[in-house]
């Protein structure tokens, strides 16, 4: 190939990043591969950024595909203690940002973690010896009480969950129908959180029971409400208050999942566009209605419900009417006969950023019915706190708490979940439900100071590059069986299956493993992809962390280094790994017990001898073998003193 004019003008990796910033940067490689080649910053993996609970999504695909399911399934529980709920409700937000949206259709993130929960199916951990003499009481059992219960257990806590229902799960049991979460799912995920040796306490309502004062006088140093929101809301129309067949939708979903009946009727109106909503019709459906009616002031594209959920409702026979507006409640001899509508136009966006319904005058018309369910929102019901609680509460009844450490303006007691934010997602309870563990763990161990509590993050990544190389191959997504239609209606059974193995391998295998390495730490077998050192020469103080396909990765270091340029800009690149210099060498095997790559093995030199070769293919030059072995015969790749320094600051503020 014919070399480009390179500039000789003194070069900083600066200006590296700084092109990065732009598309289509290209590196021309001189000497190794050959050729030009894209090349771009990697950032966070997008699914595992969109997740509210920080699920390391790229690591978990990556050992299904490698059948590593017991693996995969401790990975997703480090953020995410509910794995079997998460893997049925929740409504998987990382989907949307995959990057194989871009080529065919993103990953079935969410079907793949329920896969490996069912697939590895229940067994119980050992309890968890405490370490702390300070314990914790959580009202409330749902996903953000389970989830702080979850994490500050494994802190070395005692904690006590106060459940005032017979049954624990909160929303969980009382929201959501067992044709979208069986209930055993739900026992299966609260008995592994008992086991570890939370102890959780039903039928007892803080407020009448027992009172938060007490808790704090029976040794609870630190307590979290996680109350949920179980209050719907009215619809504030004429005619609500005036006769029989109006049953808001929480109400009518915890009659009907607790007690497997609900007051409907043969023809039913829901009136909203959230899951409660989808839920409340589809349960409708399956206690007996004939004729089930969703009514929503706005257009489809805006309905907050899972647009999976609403699919899945029509397919039932849910009708949903959109861009309608109820009025006014009709109705005959006491009981419902109907609902006055107007129709709605939609004008510009309000603070929730969804286009603002304004009703069309002259567009009244009637839907029959003998039955209302609302289910327009939720709010908490504060109820249990006692006359001058001095809590500082909203508008809508929800706690307010520093959002830096969750806090409320009492002292000690901390507040998250659906009590803070209103009605949100089971993932985000469960984010909230670890951040309050660890807020609470600080204001412990901090002795209740008040101070800003500063959340631990993850250890800080160096930042990479990345050589994109080829084209990705188009594959079909993996679809779970799913019940007939046929079946669902009179029953509650789970609509929707769970992949089979080899649907679910292939399904992994579809994850393009965006964003840095090092977050399985069991993928060398699958890993595509190879670190190398990208630097300017004359400037070795300064270097990039680059990463290649093992293929070109294999070309280009065939010498053992690189050279190219950046848009002008001359390069080195050397590969990062480990080196044995096998007349030190005393064959003692330390650096094959240590590596978890399996890169080190021992070779037979004859007359007894045996020394040391690394794999320079499996080798990922992280220097553990360097650092143990007492001959200092292996040399650790390539750590220059801005490496060396980056990394030694990451580990201190961790």
């Amino acid at each position: 190939m014919v070399k480009k004019a390179v500039s000789r003008k003194k070069h900083k990796i600066a200006d590296i990043q700084g092109l990065l910033e732009k598309k289509d940067v290209t590196l021309s490689l001189m000497t190794g591969a050959g050729g030009s080649y894209p090349i771009k910053r990697v950032k966070d993996s997008p699914c595992k950024v969109a997740c509210p609970a920080g699920i390391e999504v790229k690591g978990y695909n990556t050992l299904i595909a490698a059948r590593k399911y017991k693996e995969a399934l401790e990975l997703i529980r480090r953020n995410c203690p509910l794995p079997g709920v998460c893997g049925r409700v929740c409504f998987h937000p990382c989907e949307y940002e995959c990057a194989r949206i871009e080529i065919d259709e993103p990953v079935a993130i969410n079907d793949l973690k329920r896969f490996v929960v069912d697939y590895s199916g229940a067994s119980l951990p050992s309890r968890i010896k405490r370490t702390r003499k300070e314990k914790v009481a959580i009202v409330g059992s749902g996903p953000a009480g389970l989830s702080a219960g979850y994490y500050l257990i494994k802190m070395g806590y005692g904690v006590t969950v106060f459940e005032k229902l017979s049954l624990s799960g909160g929303m969980l049991i009382t929201g959501i129908p067992t044709y979208r979460l069986p209930r055993e799912i739900v026992d299966d995920e609260i008995n592994y959180i008992k086991a570890l040796g939370v102890e959780i306490k039903t039928g007892i309502t803080v407020g009448k029971d027992i009172t938060l004062k007490r808790l704090k006088q029976q040794g609870y140093q630190a307590i979290f409400l996680a109350v949920g929101a179980h209050r719907g809301l009215k619809l504030g129309i004429e005619g609500e208050d005036d006769f029989e067949g109006i049953i808001e939708a929480i109400t009518f979903l915890r009659e009907a999942n607790l007690e497997g009946s609900g007051k409907t009727g043969r023809r039913v109106l829901v009136i909203g566009g959230g899951n409660s909503a989808v839920d409340a019709a589809r349960s409708s459906l399956r206690l007996g209605s004939r004729k089930v009616n969703i009514v929503y002031r706005r257009s489809r594209s805006e309905m907050p419900a899972d647009p999976n959920e609403v699919e899945e409702a029509e397919r039932e026979g849910v009708k949903i009417i959109h861009l309608t507006q109820p009025v006014r409640v009709l109705g005959k001899e006491g009981k419902v006969t109907g609902v006055e509508c107007l129709s709605c136009r939609l004008g510009s966006p309000d603070r929730s950023g969804r286009r603002r319904p304004i009703p069309i005058k002259g567009s009244e018309f009637t839907v029959e019915t003998d039955c209302i369910i609302p289910a327009i929102g939720q709010e908490p019901d504060v109820s249990f706190l006692p006359r001058g609680h001095g809590f500082e509460l909203s508008e809508q009844n929800s706690f307010i708490i520093d959002p830096e450490t969750m806090q409320t303006n009492r002292a000690g007691i901390f507040a998250g979940g659906d009590a803070v934010t209103g009605p949100a997602s089971v993932i985000e309870a469960i984010a909230a439900g670890h951040r309050a563990a660890q807020s609470i763990d600080s204001y412990l161990v901090n002795k209740g100071s008040r101070k800003k509590i500063y959340f631990k993050q993850e250890m800080t990544k160096t930042e990479e590059t990345e050589l994109v190389v080829g084209l990705i191959k188009r594959g079909k997504r993996q679809q779970p069986p799913s019940l007939p239609v046929k079946k669902r209606l009179g029953s509650f059974t789970e609509v929707i299956g769970i992949l089979s193995e080899k649907k679910a391998v292939m399904e992994a295998g579809r994850c393009l493993k965006c964003g840095p390495c090092s977050e399985c730490y069991q993928c060398v077998e699958t890993c595509e992809k190879r670190h190398a050192v990208l630097s300017i020469p004359g400037s070795d103080r300064e270097s990039m962390l680059l990463r290649l396909s093992r293929s070109m990765g294999e070309q280009v270091f065939e010498s053992g280094l690189a050279e190219g340029e950046i848009e002008g800009i001359p390069v080195k690149i050397e590969r990062i790994t480990s080196r044995v210099e096998q007349a030190l060498c005393r064959g003692c095997g330390r650096c094959v017990e240590v590596c978890e790559y399996s890169a080190p093995s021992l070779i037979d030199k004859g007359e007894g001898v045996r020394v040391s070769s690394i794999d320079q293919n499996i080798c990922r030059g992280c220097g553990v073998c360097a650092s143990i072995c007492p001959s200092r015969a292996i040399r650790a790749g390539y750590f220059n003193d801005g490496w060396i320094n980056g990394t030694v600051e990451a580990l201190l503020n961790y």
